[in-house]
């Protein structure tokens, strides 16, 4: 009798074990199958950096692990009702204001294209009537973009994820 408790001892052991090693390790592989996405880039304007129909990867789980910032290549989420704005899109994060609205424009906006006054780039009305907590985005192509100067400024909860490179 002694060998049959050695060995359901021995089998209680390694179920346990099993369950402390094989748990943890489901749980990270579908957080990370939830935490990313693939995202087919339209149109021409993010060249240089990103070519129509390039693939993408895209971190879907930003807001635990990367808060966004100027220079962040996001995807937007379609708004409904809103001009030009009938499909997601890809562009890059050049103005962030702050929540509480106070955050003051740069005299120049460094995009892929150049430096532009921010002026040349945003009409007065954008810059004067910042949306509080609105994020500015523009295409890489800078002269072949519908980006923030035809529909605004959008919302963290538009983002969808930021492009990993």
């Amino acid at each position: 009798m002694p060998d049959q408790d050695s060995k359901a001892a021995r089998l209680e052991r390694l179920k346990r074990l099993e369950r402390l090693i094989l748990i943890p390790i489901l749980l990270v592989v579908v957080g990370a199958f939830f935490s990313f996405g693939r995202v087919v880039v339209v149109g021409q304007s993010m060249l240089p950096t990103l070519k129509p129909g390039q693939r993408v990867t895209i971190l879907k789980t930003w807001r635990l692990f990367s808060p966004l910032k100027v220079g962040d290549i996001v995807v937007i989420g379609t708004r409904d009702g809103k001009k030009n704005r009938d499909e997601d899109v890809v562009k890059r994060i050049v103005f962030i204001q702050n929540a509480g609205g106070s955050r003051t424009w740069p005299q120049r906006l460094n995009t892929v294209s150049g430096s532009y006054p921010t002026t040349d780039l945003f009409h007065d009305e954008h810059v004067s009537r910042s949306a509080k907590g609105g994020i500015y985005v523009l295409g890489d192509n800078i002269n072949n973009s519908t980006d923030s100067r035809d529909f605004g400024a959008v919302y963290e909860s538009e983002v969808i994820g930021k492009v990993l490179q």
